[in-house]
């Protein structure tokens, strides 16, 4: 086979320039990024931990959950590698580093912070020892392998383009500058070696076809010898690589056919076949017998959690905009976002460039100049391992949330040339590296202004600002409340309230404790509330300095739901998460109360304006209540606010729980809207249906707070409607919790 050995090594300048640039600021982010704060990185690394310490593979158990926990499941190849070159790192502390933090907003982006998923302590900082040290030296290989794709991936553009040297440059510099890649290419994961292995591939797979279509020479076995290696390195490294034999197989049976060598189609798919069982074979067979599943992805989808319910078409649609910010720069665990501006400029970069594809059709000298017979075939051989991998994906994220657009970083050497060939026909050639340039700028940007700060403690200060409301109170033995702050007095249903708490201790505290914040209405009902380690999350009280005022503001969001008007203020106080016993006042109390805060209903021509859309088109579109407070054997009315955006389909009934703690439900009320007198199948769009319910408070009632639940229900069969997005998709509810009423004593 003739090859282009120019189109891999050696390196022009520019193109070191880049894989440079990518290897500092890889290891920028490695270095900016806590331990264990990448997707996944605390089971991930556990796995290598437990291969150096045993050099067994674990044995999983879903009711016995490792360090590791579904990540076990995984094919060994990268822990293995990464064990190699950590073993001889004593890192028995692994387990004392893993202090989880039992408040993280997981998947949530919280504007106080609270990012963190593990407790970080001094024992993270330089100089690195132990599971430090191992994990940061794991992270350098694994920037090794993201160089190794951006330098592949200028290898296969450079191939297909010999005669346009900047595309393959601009192709390298997509992939290289793009932050989630960088992001993952400094942590812990083993989709690192799984998309050099897979840029690998396409790269050997494009030559291949490139030398059949010369027809210069044959195919030496040796080529068909290296793609069964790969693809079986593949397999070994992510059950997605099983793909990769798939892409193979079928790419030479065609090839074999289209250029009629037998020996392409027949005896290279045997010996890449044969190698590729050769050398991850025996993994998929010690899944089966321990499993009885040759994969093993049935027990690590029981131990990371399935999808409750089947997603719809519509929900797998409206997962795409978290699919794409998490392609970009979605940073921790998915809780630390880039600036939202920034993800609808790199998206219509990047559909721009993919629509500029078809205009080659409508450019003919544009199109001979970038489509060479020569290399005709690399396109199909990239699209088909983009729709390989895609449609593997979409089949995952069906069984659990998994929707992740790291989990297409396996496909970005097909995405760098497909975008950049669009791009390269779109625009002319002096603005094309404009978009790289804005990638450049928001890497580089990113670990300062984005990582950084979300992990970092909140101010200490020496004095209180002079805009804070002093207060005089201690909790436990030394832990003084100051004082505190808000911004403005007046909120919404939805809007996000601030509140700043200043404290102090003036000795060690030797516990974590909690801080609870509630917002109370004028029935003493939670409204909101917020529960975090100081910090948020990141500064626990364990770790707290004697004498110094810690400045720590906190994010109350009011649900939509929330009953207004109504008159509110604070309730603050500390509690030991693991028993739930709160630390008690100088007061004698267990919480301290501050602050007045006015909930004023949003403008609308109804109370409590809603927009909470049910299947069939049925939306509630507000509720109002004629008292908040109740004896057993009063009546409450309840009044709904019903809309069809299309006439619904059948008729259901409304049921309305009046529920407090522990689901003891203190009334409740069933029947068709307006007592059956307006059937939601008569209903026509946009008609608004006043619906009141009297609920009558039972004589057992015990006094205590409770929440209104409400939903819609088939009669015939008792099945409830879920709730839904406003663009269709479920959100795996069935029912929604309203304002309260307080009931007390007669």
């Amino acid at each position: 086979m003739s090859s282009n050995r120019s189109s891999f090594l050696p390196l022009p300048r520019s193109a070191i320039f880049i894989a440079l640039l990518f290897t500092f600021l890889a290891t920028v982010y490695s270095i900016v990024t806590p331990i264990f704060e990448s997707p996944d990185e605390l089971w991930h690394y556990p796995f290598v931990w437990h291969l150096a310490q045993t050099a067994e593979l674990p044995v999983q158990d879903p009711a016995n959950p490792q360090l590791w926990q579904q990540e076990g499941s995984q094919p060994p190849l990268y822990y293995a590698l990464a064990a190699l070159l950590t073993a001889p790192i004593s890192s028995d502390d692994l387990p004392d580093l893993i202090y989880r933090n039992p408040h993280a907003d997981i998947g949530l982006v919280s504007p106080d912070g609270n990012a963190n998923i593990v407790i970080h302590t001094t024992a993270e900082q330089w100089p690195w020892r132990g599971a430090v040290l191992a994990i940061h030296l794991t992270r350098l290989f694994s920037i090794v392998l993201g160089l190794g794709t951006i330098i592949t991936i200028y290898a296969l553009a450079r191939h297909i383009w010999p005669a346009h040297p900047h595309l393959a440059l601009l192709a390298m510099a997509f992939v290289a500058f793009n932050p989630m890649f960088l992001f993952i290419s400094a942590s812990v994961n083993n989709d690192n070696l799984i998309t050099l292995l897979a840029s690998l591939i396409l790269l050997r797979l494009t030559r291949l076809a490139s030398a059949l279509a010369l027809a210069s020479r044959g195919i030496r076995l040796t080529e068909f010898v290296i793609l069964g290696v790969l693809v079986g390195l593949g397999m070994l490294t992510k059950v997605s690589g099983l793909g990769l034999l798939g892409l193979v197989g079928l790419t030479l049976l065609i090839l074999g056919i289209r250029y009629r060598s037998w020996r392409t189609a027949i005896l290279g798919n045997v010996i890449v076949c044969g190698l590729a069982i050769a050398v991850a074979g025996w993994w998929y067979w010690r899944n089966f017998r321990l499993y009885s599943d040759w994969t093993g992805t049935e027990i690590m989808v029981k131990m990371m959690g399935a999808r409750p319910v089947p997603p719809t078409a519509e929900q797998l649609l409206s997962e795409v905009p978290g699919l794409m910010r998490s392609f970009w720069g979605l940073f921790g665990y998915f809780s630390v976002p880039l600036p939202s501006l920034v993800y609808p400029i790199f998206n219509i970069v990047l559909l721009l460039g993919l629509a500029g594809l078809p205009l080659a059709l409508f450019r003919p000298a544009r199109r001979a100049e970038l489509f060479s017979p020569q290399f005709k075939l690399a396109w199909p051989i990239l699209l088909g391992w983009l729709v390989l991998l895609i449609t593997g994906f979409v089949q995952w994220t069906m069984r659990t949330p998994a929707t992740q657009g790291r989990l297409l970083f396996p496909a970005l050497a097909s995405l760098a040339i497909f975008w950049t060939a669009g791009w390269a026909i779109l625009i002319p050639r002096r603005w094309q590296i404009a978009p790289i340039i804005g990638l450049f700028v928001v890497a580089v940007w990113t670990p300062w202004g984005v990582i950084a700060p979300a992990y970092a403690p909140p101010p200490l200060l020496t004095e209180l600002p002079a805009s804070a409301h002093p207060l005089e109170a201690t909790l436990g033995e030394s832990i003084q409340l100051l004082a505190y702050d808000t911004d403005g007095s007046t909120v919404q249903p939805g809007d996000t309230l601030p509140l700043t708490l200043y404290w102090r201790s003036d000795q060690p505290i030797d516990a974590d404790y909690t801080v609870f914040i509630h917002l109370l209405d004028e029935q003493d009902l939670i409204i909101a509330q917020r529960n975090v380690f100081p910090g948020p999350g990141v500064y626990p009280t364990g770790q707290w300095q004697p004498g110094v005022i810690l400045a720590d503001t906190y994010a109350l969001r009011l649900p939509r739901t929330v009953f207004a008007p109504t008159q509110a203020r604070f309730e603050v106080g500390l509690y030991d998460h693991t028993t739930g016993v709160r630390l008690p006042t100088s007061a004698g109390t267990d919480n301290v109360r501050l602050g007045q805060i006015r909930v004023e209903p949003q403008s609308d021509e109804r109370p409590n304006p809603q927009e909470l859309v049910f299947e069939d088109n049925i939306v509630l579109t507000g509720y109002d209540l004629d008292t908040r407070q109740a004896k057993p054997g009063d009546i409450v009315t309840l009044t709904l606010y019903w809309q069809a955006r299309r006439m619904p389909s059948a008729n259901y009934k409304v049921f309305v729980h009046l529920t407090g703690d522990g689901d003891q439900r203190a009334a409740q009320h069933d029947s068709e809207p307006h007592n059956g007198a307006v059937p939601t199948s008569t209903w026509q769009p946009g008609q608004i249906i006043t619906d009141s319910h009297a609920l009558t408070i039972a004589p057992d009632a015990a006094p205590g707070a409770y929440h209104l639940v409400v939903g819609l229900y088939h009669g015939d069969t008792g099945q409830r409607l879920r709730l839904l997005e406003n663009d269709g998709a479920s959100v795996q509810a069935d029912s929604i919790t309203l304002g309260g009423v307080r009931v007390v004593a007669e």
